[in-house]
């Protein structure tokens, strides 16, 4: 038998940990009154009663201040148990008998698989410290400087040098310059705000992609799970190329994250926004297949879509969100934002479809408001997601409301039942209050936001 390695000890105990968790967690942390609340899934329901030891969740939760918020994130994390599976390459032969299905039951039906974990296990996860952890008040500022004259040079140094667990802010003062490497802000990493010197002129970017054997997860230049991750002025860049398939330029698997005047830039998948509430403020985001996609319940406001030059005989699709479960708060509303094509699309003389969404789940959700959408926007609008099962188009929730431009006319549209032509009352339901309970914490990030339609 194979040896087995420390990280698949530090993996297996993660999973206990978690099952820990699940069984004896009695208060949650998240806050708010619209949390994401996933039912759990039949399939992994069926496996839970099957396997004896796991606790029921529901029931767990409904013991608990903020039920909704203690059910929040199950199926959209086991895809982050799977690539850290996928990553380390761990066999599953090499697992004790039961854990793994023990684990996933649970996992499906749980707190969110490390980003929602109560404060004691997250700080059991935390690596070890010495006065490290600032549950005050004080902000601390870390400077990050290629040229030396910063705290760091790197700004995964500056991220490591944070503190954990933080009540407090942690300003990461990036200054300009091309930083290349690829950046992991843990779940204990809360409360973090890193601030450049400009869309443009601060620049993290990395290559990873599918291509290079990366999962689509673990492909993110950039990767944020701390709860209350701010962005200002600093672009996000994978440079892999669109020959190379999914590339993520930044994933976001955290609640109460928002980024202020960022530019996200890639190809295929550029923004994963994975989990939770997360809000985009005139922030840039350019790719090409599944520009933006994932299971968050997510806010782009006043931002610039820019779609770019795919693979030959690809289409563009600017979003393809991820809701499994119709029980889910998640969705994707882009609101008061530019449609446009990129430069390289433009001079490539190619004419390439390019759809607002398309369902990656049976029960995703995606909506367009008080937009302008240009010239290059489909007719049809919406495209199918290829080999999915019948009926998702009847599943989903499309819907635009209230756009111009030469791509918004709504005639030509799609005819699938999941397709709305949105009235007010049916719009509203989208905006920054009602998706994302944004009345209850962008304020604290002081970035601009309208919260109505």
């Amino acid at each position: 038998m194979a040896a087995i390695s420390p990280r698949l000890v530090v993996f297996v105990a993660v999973l206990l940990l978690l099952l820990l968790a699940t069984a004896t967690t009695t208060q949650c942390h998240r806050h708010g009154k619209r949390h994401r609340h996933h039912a759990v899934a039949a399939k992994g329901a069926a496996a839970a009663a099957a396997t004896p030891g796991v606790t029921d969740v529901h029931a767990v939760c409904r013991t608990t201040p903020h039920p909704d918020s203690c059910l929040a994130s199950t199926a959209a994390h086991l895809d982050a148990v799977s690539a850290e599976v996928a990553a380390a390459a761990i066999s599953v032969q090499l697992l004790p008998p039961n854990i793994l299905s023990v684990a996933l039951a649970s996992l499906r039906g749980a707190l969110a698989a490390v980003s929602s974990l109560s404060p004691a296990l997250s700080s059991a996860l935390s690596p070890p410290s010495s006065g490290a952890n600032n549950s005050g008040e004080n902000t601390v500022v870390i400077t990050v400087a290629k040229d030396g004259s910063g705290n760091y040079r790197t700004v995964g140094e500056a991220v490591a040098a944070a503190p954990n667990n933080s009540a407090a802010r942690t300003v990461i003062r990036v200054r300009a310059g091309t930083y290349e490497e690829n950046v992991e802000v843990p779940p204990y990493k809360t409360n973090i705000a890193l601030v450049g010197d400009g869309r443009g002129a601060t620049v993290i970017t990395g290559s990873r992609s599918a291509a290079d054997g990366w999962t689509t997860f673990r492909s993110a230049t950039f990767g944020v799970s701390g709860e209350g991750f701010m962005a200002r002025d600093v672009t996000f860049r994978n440079t892999a190329g669109a020959a190379k398939g999914q590339a993520v330029a930044l994933r976001v698997s955290a609640d109460m994250a928002a980024a202020y005047r960022c530019g996200v830039e890639g190809h295929q998948d550029a923004l994963y926004a994975h989990s939770f509430r997360q809000f985009y403020r005139e922030c840039a985001v350019s790719g090409t297949v599944d520009l933006v996609f994932g299971d968050a319940a997510a806010v782009l406001q006043a931002c610039e879509l820019v779609a770019g030059a795919p693979v030959a005989g690809q289409s563009n699709v600017l979003t393809a969100q991820a809701r499994g479960d119709p029980n889910e708060d998640t969705g994707f509303s882009v609101h008061n934002c530019t449609v446009v094509a990129s430069p390289e699309l433009l001079a490539s003389g190619v004419s390439t479809r390019t759809f607002l969404g398309r369902p990656w789940r049976p029960y995703a959700r995606a909506v367009v408001m008080d937009s302008y959408l240009g010239p290059l926007v489909d007719r049809a609008g919406w495209v199918e997601w290829p080999g999915a099962e019948p009926g998702r188009a009847e599943t989903v929730y499309f819907g635009e409301y209230g756009n111009g431009g030469p791509g918004a006319a709504m005639d030509g549209r799609v005819g699938w039942a999941g397709f709305h032509d949105m009235g007010y009352d049916e719009a509203a339901q989208f905006s920054v209050d009602n998706l994302i309970s944004g009345d209850q914490w962008l304020a604290a990030t002081s970035f601009p936001y309208d919260d109505d339609v």
